[in-house]
């Protein structure tokens, strides 16, 4: 038999003292807003006066860049510092979609995280809807959002919760049957689904108090917001205190989003956190139904009307206020930049993004890291100083179209973005040692990110699963959701079905029969973070990696016949081992930061080890039971 148990009790307090010295961070991310969206870039429509002021205290990024012309590439970007195509992930996910971001990326929350800040991402999160892709598989400790764009529809694999609000004369039965229809999306909480469809009207203000709340509980101690609202993306909906204020729906949500802003940066005011606060405010691709004037061409295309944003970071008393920075950056940078101010670790994998925070500080002379920014996306583009570089031939269709614009026959495209903010005038011809220049980099570029891409993470699907390797003597068996009574030994339970022992002390005990035993007895994780129990020449090992280079083995001699083993992480990040009632063994480790992508193995491990020392072989005894004791963290 095997039992798993969840208690709850405290864990360590981070360091107050270490994190007074840190700013809080909030990165409020729109959906589709556009460059001539805002009435600091000259906007007439739509009336923007939170954002206007933002600026005035604090500074315009008039050249700031994001990694992709549409939604899931150009978060991949924000979150990881990393070109997307170097993760191998898709430009735009959907419901049916069968990957998503791989969880032993890092991600800013993951970083801040290790770092001891609270985490939460309220809105729209679009880098898997799926464990183990959802936000609290990428450091945030909370969520609470639509997973994807407001235009897409449920997938049945997605988890409900017991007391679900089912809306506009659905039944529960329709819901869990698969209901598909486009526009009607499910609003989440963690990792179940709360509503649906979610009320889209009143996602803005919701998204809005969510965010409040946290900002209120967390006001002694370091913290990061995401806030990827929802809006402006088509369906466009408002509250009724928004409804028909312009006469046009798209700028009534703008005038909303607009209004989020305000009460972010007051509630942050009144708590007296401002002066110790980074707010990031920008968007996440060109304008759809808004307005990117005067950039060229919309939401989807590499010309700077779908990449170029509309940005502004605001931390009073340290960034300079009313400055403009004209200096190339973007989302990619937040990342590596944010590990300098907060005292985070960068990945240990490649990242793309630079440091910017001699820029944001506004230093003499300052200068963007970036000699050359290239982007994959679509046909590509690189920018570089006042130089925009198209590898492609220029065309007047789609939403790249110009009124009354005759394209040039150039092969390829070259812009002063400078002097034509517009991208009209095709100078390639005038600058043959520009282009055959920018061509070599933009080359050299794909053929690096090409090489060296990483993998994206398939989601665990309830209607999908992944059958376990096959064990000797014993029947293998398909992950599935966690069923504590009816496990078995060779069982496999995928990323989301496995249990939360991120920042968590745990235990396992195990009890074991056999003669000369060696092999796994339990493991979750890989070579990223994890654990192993296992037996190997006699002894038995209790592994757990920290971190891709930071492995802690304690072992202890296995003499008898039928043992029980009892390894685990204590608060303090010991780890502890003990067979029967032997001496407990005992060494510093730490608690596992990460919840591990990969599978909870039963007797085995299935996918790369946590430990390259364990035996590669399945368990060769008998698994008698096995509990596995987890501990929340306190709230």
């Amino acid at each position: 038999m095997i039992v798993l148990l969840a208690t709850a009790i405290p864990v360590l307090a981070a360091d107050l003292a270490r994190a007074a010295e840190r700013p809080n961070v909030v990165i409020i991310f729109i959906d589709d807003m556009g460059y001539g969206d805002v009435g600091f870039n000259g906007a007439t429509g739509p009336k923007t006066p939170n954002l206007d002021q933002m600026a005035t205290e604090g500074m315009r990024f008039d050249d700031f860049y994001v990694g992709c012309a549409v939604c899931s590439g150009s978060r991949t970007s924000l979150m990881t510092g990393c070109h997307y195509q170097r993760l191998s992930m898709n430009a735009v996910l959907f419901p049916n979609s069968k990957n998503g971001l791989h969880p032993d990326e890092t991600t800013i929350a993951d970083m801040l995280r290790e770092t001891g800040y609270k985490t939460a991402c309220v809105g729209k999160w679009h880098l898997g809807h799926l464990p183990p892709c959802l936000p609290t598989y990428q450091g945030f400790e909370s969520y609470y959002g639509v997973p994807y764009s407001n235009d897409m529809w449920i997938d049945p694999a997605n988890r409900l919760t017991k007391d679900i609000t089912v809306r506009e004369g659905l039944t529960l039965e329709q819901v869990k049957a698969g209901h598909k229809q486009r526009n009607r999306v499910p609003l989440m909480r963690g990792e179940e689904v709360i509503e649906y469809p979610a009320d889209q009207k009143t996602l803005t203000k919701r998204y809005t108090e969510e965010s409040v709340r946290f900002i209120t509980e967390n006001r002694d101690e370091p913290f990061f917001l995401y806030l990827p609202h929802t809006m402006v993306h088509v369906p466009l909906a408002v509250s009724e205190e928004f409804e028909n204020r312009t006469g046009k729906l798209i700028w009534d949500a703008i005038e909303e989003v607009d209004w989020s802003v305000g009460e972010i940066l007051s509630t942050l005011t009144s708590l007296g956190i401002d002066k110790k606060t980074l707010v990031l405010f920008t968007s996440d691709n060109g304008a759809a139904v808004g307005s990117s004037l005067p950039l060229r061409a919309k939401k989807g295309s590499v010309y700077d009307g779908g990449i170029r944003e509309p940005t502004v970071m605001w931390w009073p008393g340290t960034i300079p206020a009313g400055k403009v920075c004209k200096e190339v950056a973007g989302t990619i940078d937040m990342l590596p930049t944010l590990s300098g101010l907060c005292d985070g670790k960068l990945p240990e994998n490649k990242i793309d993004g630079k440091d910017i925070k001699s820029l944001m500080l506004g230093e003499p002379e300052a200068k963007s890291p970036h000699e050359h920014y290239a982007l994959m996306h679509r046909e590509g583009t690189l920018r570089s100083g006042p130089w925009k570089f198209y590898p492609w031939k220029e065309t007047n269709k789609g939403n790249q179209a110009i009124k009354d614009h005759v394209p040039s026959e150039d092969p390829v495209q070259l812009y002063h973005v400078v002097d034509d903010i517009g991208e009209r005038k095709n100078v390639a011809s005038q600058h043959p040692e520009l282009v055959e220049k920018f061509q070599s980099v933009f080359d050299a570029h794909v053929a690096e990110i090409t090489a060296n891409r990483r993998p994206t993470q398939i989601m665990t699907r309830a209607r999908n699963p992944v059958a376990s390797p096959d064990l000797p003597g014993r029947k293998s068996r398909a992950s599935r959701p966690l069923d504590w009574w009816k496990v078995k030994l060779g069982d496999v339970f995928g990323g989301g079905n496995a249990p939360r022992i991120a920042d968590r002390p745990f235990q396992v005990s195990a009890t074991v029969e056999g003669d000369a035993l060696s092999g796994i007895v339990v493991a979750q994780g890989g070579e990223v973070v994890g654990y192993s129990l296992y037996i190997d020449d006699g002894n038995c090992v209790f592994s757990v990696r920290l971190s891709g280079n930071e492995l802690h083995r304690v072992k202890t001699p296995v003499g008898k016949k039928k043992s029980t083993i009892r390894a685990g992480i204590d608060a303090k990040g010991v780890l502890t081992l003990r067979v029967n009632d032997g001496e407990i063994a005992t060494i510093k480790g730490g608690l596992i930061k990460r919840h591990p992508a990969e599978s909870l193995c039963i007797g085995h491990d299935d996918q790369k080890p946590v430990d390259s020392d364990a035996p590669s072989t399945a368990f060769n005894g008998n698994l008698l039971e096995v509990k596995l004791e987890w501990k929340a963290p306190a709230k």
